[in-house]
């Protein structure tokens, strides 16, 4: 049993391993699932750490308000407190999917435009990509972003 659980953890490790974007997605109709929150940013940061990443903390299921058992405010809270974003969502209705990824996108770019993380030869994080430039995306934030209005 102790081998299987070392397996899983040296696994596990791998996949932080120069990563520059975390999402940590509880379930709002589950209390337990909010709870392991502070025990999944510890482990991320552990293993990120000293190098910088973009944190979004995620509310899923948000298309089940009537069961929910973790308030808004309280996933809020726990994100601003921790200094990362915060959305809710909706795998059903595709309620903020699309936005949860160019959110985080767009703080990665942001990190690489300012020079907090860059692109280096051999890594196996953020990578220059092949794409032409007419082929590339552009990513501007929103209108409704540069407005404050979103997270």
């Amino acid at each position: 049993m102790n081998e299987f659980l070392f397996v899983c953890r040296s696994i596990t490790k791998s996949y932080y391993r120069n990563s520059v974007g975390v999402l940590l997605v509880y379930d709002i109709t589950n209390r337990r699932s909010f709870e392991h929150l502070e025990g999944w940013l510890s482990e991320a940061q552990l293993h990120i750490e000293p190098q910088r990443a973009v944190y979004a903390v995620i509310g899923h299921k948000a298309d089940r308000d009537d069961e929910r058992a973790v308030t808004t405010k309280e996933g809020r809270h726990f994100a601003e407190f921790h200094g990362a974003r915060f959305l809710e969502t909706s795998a059903r209705t595709g309620q903020n999917i699309e936005e949860t990824f160019l959110t985080v996108t767009r703080d990665i770019y942001r990190m690489l435009e300012s020079g907090q993380v860059y692109v280096e030869d051999g890594w196996d994080g953020i990578k220059a990509g092949y794409a032409h430039p007419r082929d590339s995306i552009i990513l501007e934030p929103r209108e409704q972003e540069s407005s404050g209005g979103c997270c």
